[in-house]
C-alpha cells in the first residue's frame, strides 16, 4: 500500500522565497494543504503556486485546524523562533527559511524545547547541496589545500532601490541585519562546513548609506577560523538591476579553489565553474584543472539542487540514516558568528564568537 504523500502548512507568503518555495514544493512528494499570512494587509490571491487552500491569519489556528505533517516556514526572523516552537510542540516537523531568528539568544531558547521533542527541524542553507560546495568539502576531508592559509568571499547584489525597501528584510526591528544577515550568511555557513572549521573571531565594519533604510547595505567581515586561517567576507548592495558578483576563493599551501557560486545573474539555468590548483606530485600532469557544473532546468528555490536539499529534508524526517542537511544548531552557530560581527562593527574591535573565547585568547 503507498504511503500518502506528507501535509505541508506553509507559513509567510508576504516573502521574497515564498513562490520560490512552493514552487519547490509543487514539485516535491507532498500536498500542500493549507497556508498562513499574518499580515492581513498582504494580497494573499496574488501568491502564484499556492492553490485553493485554506488560509489562516494565525499559525496556530492552521496548526490545530490542519495538523499538518510539515511547516514550511518563511516568516520575519523577529516571528520565525515562537511559530518553530508551536509547531515542534505539536509533533509537526519544521523546514524554515535561514537565519531562524535575529539573534543566537532567540535559538538558544529553542533549542531544549526542540532536542526533547520528537519533530525534525531543517534550515533552509541550501548552497550546502550544491554538487560544487560538496565537491569543495569532499576535497577539504581528504587534504587536497594542506594548511589553509587564507579564505576569501564576496556576496554582492543589486541596489536597494532596485528592491522592495520596504519589506521587513529590510527593518531592524524584523530582521535585526541587512546585506549581511540577509545574504552574506550563507558564506558564513558555507565555508565553516566545507573546510570542517569554525569561526572563532571577527572584526567587521559595516555600512548604511541607503537613506531611510535602518539595515546595512553594506559589509566587509575578517574572520579568524579555529584552524588559524584568515579571511574576508565583502558583501553589499552596490551594483545594477539583477547583477550579482559572488566568489569563494581557498588557499591552502598544497592546493587552491575558485567558485563563482551566483554567476552575473541570479538564476540555475546558466552553469558553474570551479578552478582548482595543486601542488601535489598526483596534479603534477595537470596541476590546474576546471570542474564544470550545468545546471538541470527545475523550478522553485535553488533549482535542482535546492530540491535535492529539500528532498534530504523531506527524507530525514522519515528515516534516521538520511541526516538533515542544516539543523537547528546549525544555525545557531551562524547567529552567533553574527552576534560578534555587529558587536564588533559597534566597537571597532576583534570579537571573540561565544563558545571559542579560550581559544580566541589562545591566540591573541
Amino acid at each position: 500500500m503507498t504511503e500518502p504523500e506528507p501535509t505541508v502548512g506553509y507559513v509567510g507568503l508576504n516573502h521574497h522565497h515564498a513562490e520560490p518555495y512552493l514552487a519547490t514544493l509543487a514539485e516535491l512528494p507532498v500536498s500542500v494543504t493549507a497556508a498562513c499570512e499574518p499580515d492581513e494587509s498582504f494580497d494573499v490571491d496574488g501568491v502564484d503556486g499556492l492553490g485553493d487552500v485554506p488560509i489562516y491569519a494565525d499559525p496556530v489556528d492552521l496548526f490545530d485546524d490542519e495538523a499538518p505533517d510539515v511547516v514550511w516556514i518563511s516568516l520575519s526572523n523577529r516571528d520565525t523562533p515562537a511559530v518553530i516552537e508551536a509547531a515542534v510542540e505539536r509533533g509537526i516537523d519544521v523546514y524554515t527559511e535561514k537565519p531562524a531568528a535575529r539573534t543566537a539568544a532567540e535559538l538558544e531558547a529553542l533549542l531544549e524545547t526542540v532536542s526533547g521533542a520528537e519533530a525534525t527541524v531543517g534550515v533552509s542553507y541550501t548552497w550546502r547541496g550544491h554538487p560544487a560546495a560538496r565537491k569543495l568539502r569532499d576535497l577539504a576531508a581528504t587534504g587536497f589545500f594542506g594548511d589553509v592559509r587564507s579564505v576569501d568571499a564576496r556576496f554582492i547584489a543589486s541596489q536597494l532601490a532596485y528592491r522592495d525597501a520596504d519589506h521587513f528584510l529590510f527593518e531592524s526591528a524584523a530582521s535585526r541585519g541587512g546585506i549581511l544577515q540577509w545574504l552574506g550568511i550563507h558564506w558564513i555557513d558555507l565555508l565553516p562546513w566545507i573546510l570542517g572549521d569554525d569561526i572563532v573571531r571577527v572584526n567587521a565594519s559595516t555600512t548604511y548609506g541607503t537613506p531611510a533604510v535602518d539595515v546595512e547595505d553594506g559589509a566587509v567581515v575578517q574572520f579568524e577560523l579555529a584552524s588559524g586561517a584568515i579571511g574576508s567576507l565583502q558583501c553589499g548592495y552596490y551594483l545594477r538591476e539583477g547583477r550579482y558578483d559572488t566568489e569563494i576563493s581557498i588557499t591552502g599551501m598544497d592546493g587552491r579553489v575558485s567558485w563563482d557560486p551566483m554567476g552575473d545573474y541570479f538564476g540555475f539555468d546558466d552553469e558553474t565553474t570551479v578552478e582548482l590548483e595543486s601542488c601535489r606530485d598526483e596534479y603534477a600532469s595537470a596541476p590546474r584543472r576546471y570542474l564544470t557544473y550545468d545546471y538541470d532546468s527545475t523550478p522553485g528555490y535553488g533549482g535542482s539542487y535546492g530540491f535535492d536539499f529539500m528532498q534530504q529534508f523531506l527524507d530525514a524526517r522519515v528515516s534516521e540514516d538520511v541526516p538533515v542537511p542544516a539543523t537547528l544548531e546549525d544555525a545557531l552557530t551562524v547567529l552567533r558568528v553574527l552576534d560578534a560581527a555587529y558587536e564588533s562593527a559597534e566597537t571597532d574591535e576583534w570579537v571573540p564568537v561565544d563558545g571559542h573565547e579560550e581559544m580566541t585568547e589562545m591566540t591573541l
